[in-house]
C-alpha cells in the first residue's frame, strides 16, 4: 500500500483531514488533496528520486535520511563529512546554492577562532622577543679578552666568562710582561688562535682547545696540544710582546723551543 493509499484509508476510518495531516506529517491542504485523489501519489520511487537529487545537488556531501513528503516540509539529512544530522526543507536542499552543514560551519568557526587566538599569541610573543632582543643588543659589550659579545652582569664586568678572567690573571702574573716590552696590550690567545687558524707554526698541526684536565681542586692542567702564545724572539732576549712577534704554537712545541731563536 502506498503512502497516499494509507492516508486515504486513515481518512476513510473516520478521521478528519487535520488528523491525517498530523499523522503523516504533511500540510492540511496536501492531506485534503491526497484524500480527494487529486494529488500525485507519493511512493518509494519519489523518495528515492528525492534522495538522489539531494545527493547530486550537494555534490555527494549530504545524504537523505528520512521525512520526505512534499517540498515544503523538512527533510532529515546527514552530512557525510562530520556525520551530523539536521533538517531542512527539500526545496532549500535542492536549490542552486544548496545547503551547508551547520555542524561543519560551527566547527570551522571554532577552528578559525582558535587559529586567530593562536596567531595573536604568537604575534605578542614575537613582539616581546623583539623588544627583549633590542634591549639585549643595547646592553651588550665586547669581551676585552676574546672579543665576543656578551651581556654584562654589572658595569664593571668586562670579560664574558671565568675562563677569560683566568687567562687575564695568568697573563698579569707573568713577570716577563711589563711596560718595557708590552707593545700590543690587546693580544689574547683567542685572537691569536683566530688569526693563525688554530695551526701551530712549529709543527703545522691543529691545536686542541679540549686538551686539558681539571683537577678536583679546580686547577687546570693543559696538555701538549693545547694552544699557547709563542714569541718568535723570546722576551728574555729582547723580543717584544707585539703582534709581529707572536705566533700560535701548541704547548708541547712551545716547551721544546723554550728560549731559542730559530734560524730562518
Amino acid at each position: 500500500m502506498t503512502r497516499a493509499e494509507q492516508m486515504r484509508q486513515y481518512k476513510a476510518d473516520g478521521h478528519t483531514s487535520k488528523e491525517v495531516a498530523a499523522k503523516f506529517n504533511v500540510s492540511y491542504g496536501w492531506a485534503r488533496r491526497v484524500c480527494k485523489g487529486i494529488a500525485p501519489q507519493l511512493n518509494n520511487n519519489s523518495e528515492r528520486d528525492a534522495a538522489r537529487k539531494i545527493r547530486d545537488k550537494s555534490n555527494g556531501l549530504l545524504e537523505y535520511v528520512s521525512g520526505y513528503t512534499i517540498k515544503e516540509k523538512p527533510v532529515k539529512v546527514r552530512c557525510r563529512v562530520c556525520g551530523g544530522e539536521f533538517e531542512r526543507t527539500f526545496h532549500n536542499l535542492t536549490t542552486k546554492g544548496g545547503v551547508t552543514c551547520p555542524h561543519c560551519v560551527k566547527a570551522e568557526s571554532e577552528k578559525n577562532k582558535q587559529v586567530k587566538a593562536l596567531s595573536k599569541t604568537i604575534q605578542e610573543q614575537k613582539k616581546k622577543a623583539e623588544r627583549f632582543s633590542r634591549s639585549q643588543l643595547i646592553s651588550m659589550r665586547a669581551c676585552v679578552e676574546c672579543g665576543e659579545l656578551f651581556i654584562p652582569k654589572s658595569k664593571s664586568n668586562i670579560r664574558c666568562s671565568s675562563a677569560c678572567t683566568r687567562k687575564a690573571l695568568n697573563r698579569s702574573a707573568d713577570a716577563r710582561l711589563n711596560e718595557n716590552n708590552v707593545v700590543d696590550k690587546d693580544i689574547t690567545l683567542t685572537k691569536l688562535y683566530k688569526r693563525d687558524n688554530g695551526v701551530c707554526y712549529l709543527c703545522g698541526r691543529k691545536c686542541n682547545w679540549n686538551d686539558y684536565v681539571t683537577r678536583s681542586n679546580g686547577v687546570v692542567i693543559a696538555g701538549d696540544e693545547y694552544p699557547s702564545i709563542e714569541h718568535v724572539v723570546p722576551l728574555s732576549k729582547g723580543g717584544l710582546h707585539c703582534w709581529n712577534n707572536v705566533m700560535l704554537a701548541c704547548r708541547g712545541c712551545n716547551t721544546k723551543k723554550n728560549a731559542k731563536i730559530l734560524e730562518a
